[in-house]
């Protein structure tokens, strides 16, 4: 739990103020609550010995009723702060969170599933917020009501205090040992809940194929067995409360019944007179709210703890892949070098490119062509840097790429990847994910060189579109080129097209390639494809076999001998299935 609180307590310092003031407010609060017990056993009391007269009576009703309607005010005005601390916490964390997300680099996305990552922004923050928030309203709150209610019920009679509550603390403590035992279910029920988002998440996403496959039963069942772990997990948890929670209800109700007969015999005895005990009995009665809220905490201290351990797990992560102090700018090159490159992915057992050499210069249109898990999309996402490279070196002009700037290097490349991810959101805003800032003109011009332009007809209200969540409302074809106009948005020094032509037409793959060809003439482009016509006009062809260069050439030169590479293109020309 201190961990915990070490991790807020920069918020709580700089709200301190607003924190002072809502603490003062709740101790108000709680005092306040012991007051009309207290005005209406004096009433008692004065009816009993007839002593009550028309004026003491106008002013003990208007005590009962002034001070729960100071108290109703000064609810409204802690529960709009304390609200408002809370969303103020709940914003900056989620903030940090989401921009330490962009920060890591991929391995984290191999590591943890999106349901994970997602629960631990949501659930688990919830919980980091409650810390700082309603954790200090039930712990400040409930102990002022405790003490304020202990405090009077000592000022009327000591002895019938220690009476009436002498076995609470001893069966508040057994039972907060017994609920001790529940932090391991609460752990489990995280992971377990993770695990369920990821189901829901993926039946959401992958609906059109489940209706297509006729799987919505098959899919059904495994969200409902999910399902069925989150709940089988919480109710391990429940079991155990309805258990152990009404056992503090009997301990409570045996308090009260001393307190009425015992009380009952001091009235008898004129001990205490029969206000007080009417009084008494009230702050008896008060003290169970408090009591079974404090003993609840330690639920919610389980839940905090497991989710600060969680949140961060994340947030304590250093990404691999990282500017350097001396990092430089990079806006422009002349050439790439690749000398000896391997590559291994963190949790694979082998390497998926292995001691690869090539130069990419300024100006060229490159293709990689090979067969499926040869390593293509591998070798030329390395130029992104999601993962530090295994050993040899990337030189950009000269300079190895990891003394260059990681932002730099993303601003000089434009890619298009074999997934095309679209938003929510319209035709238009989608393309201006490449650059934010790009003018009419330079979101047309993007537009017409990824061959769109026609299919802006076919949208029902042109550019202004909006496009379904993952691009659901457009076709394979229209996806892909939507996403070739984001990157050509920003007029990258280096395009890639990852496999990004596989769904177009060969009309409309031949227009995209002779566009680019003409607009970008002075800039690189490197094209990944399985067909070969999408790679024949660019100026140097890469054969990629089993993670290694087999072939170097133009489409003419790679014709010329036998090879992998004329093998397979005679099989496209055929028809045939490529390997």
């Amino acid at each position: 739990m201190k961990n915990a609180y070490q991790h807020v307590w920069w918020f709580i310092k700089q709200e301190y103020k607003k924190y002072i003031v809502v603490g003062i407010v709740l101790v108000m609060l709680s005092i306040m609550l012991a007051i009309p017990a207290k005005i209406l056993g004096v009433a008692i009391d004065e009816i009993v010995a007839s002593t009550l007269t028309p004026i003491r009576l106008v002013v003990l009703a208007l005590g009962l009723f002034l001070f729960p309607l100071a108290r109703y005010l000064l609810n409204i005005f802690y529960h709009y702060n304390i609200n408002q601390l809370g969303h103020k916490l709940s914003f900056n964390l989620r903030e940090n969170y989401i921009n330490h997300l962009f920060e890591l680099d991929a391995a984290v996305y191999e590591k943890y599933t999106k349901g994970d990552l997602i629960s631990r922004a949501t659930n688990d923050l919830q919980n980091l917020t409650a810390l700082a928030t309603n954790v200090l309203q039930t712990v400040v709150f409930n102990f002022g009501v405790l003490i304020t209610a202990i405090v009077m019920m000592v000022m009327i009679n000591p002895l019938l205090t220690l009476a009436s509550i002498i076995i609470m603390p001893f069966s508040i403590f057994w039972l907060n040992k017994k609920r001790a035992k529940k932090r391991e279910y609460y752990k489990i029920h995280h992971e377990v809940y993770g695990d369920m988002t990821e189901k829901v998440l993926e039946s959401i996403e992958g609906v059109k194929a489940v209706r297509a496959y006729g799987q919505e039963e098959n899919d059904f069942q495994k969200t409902k067995v999910a399902i069925d772990k989150d709940i089988e997990s919480w109710w391990k948890i429940l079991k155990f409360e309805s258990i152990y929670g009404p056992l503090f209800e009997l301990v409570y109700a045996f308090c009260y019944f001393v307190g009425i007969a015992f009380g009952s015999y001091m009235v008898i005895t004129s001990q205490i007179t029969p206000g007080e005990l009417v009084t008494f009995l009230i702050y008896v009665g008060m003290l169970y709210g408090p009591l079974i809220a404090l003993s609840n905490v330690l639920n919610t201290v389980n839940n905090i703890i497991i989710s600060d351990q969680r949140y961060f797990e994340i947030m304590d992560m250093v990404p691999s892949v990282k500017d350097h102090e001396e990092a430089k700018e990079v806006f422009d090159f002349k050439s790439i070098e690749f000398k000896n490159v391997s590559f291994q992915y963190p949790f694979d057992s082998a390497p998926v490119i292995k001691n690869i050499t090539f130069t990419i210069n300024k100006g060229e249109t490159i293709g990689i062509v090979g067969p499926t898990g040869a390593g293509k999309s591998t070798l030329i996402r390395q130029l992104l840097r999601e993962f530090n490279i295994t050993s040899g070196t990337i030189e950009v002009d000269g300079v190895n790429i990891n003394d260059l700037k990681i932002e730099g290097m993303h601003d000089l490349v434009g890619y298009v990847p074999q997934d095309h991810i679209l938003f929510r959101r319209s035709v238009d805003d989608n393309i201006l994910i490449g650059k934010p800032n790009a003018t009419i003109q330079e979101v047309n011009t993007a537009i017409m060189l990824a061959d769109f332009k026609k299919d802006l007809k076919e949208l029902p209200d042109g550019s202004e579109t909006m496009v379904a969540e993952l691009g659901g409302s457009l076709s394979g074809g229209q996806r892909q080129r939507l996403s070739i106009a984001r990157a050509l948005v920003k007029n990258p020094k280096i395009l890639i097209l990852d496999d990004s032509l596989s769904a177009v037409d060969a009309m409309t793959e031949a227009n995209i390639i002779a566009s680019l060809k003409e607009a970008r003439s002075e800039e690189t482009n490197i094209i990944v494809a399985h067909r070969f016509s999408a790679v024949a006009k660019a100026d140097k062809i890469i054969v990629l076999q089993n993670g290694t260069i087999t072939d170097v050439g133009t489409h003419t030169k790679l014709l010329s001998y036998d090879n992998w590479y004329k093998m397979q293109y005679l099989k496209q020309i055929k028809g045939d299935t490529y390997e």
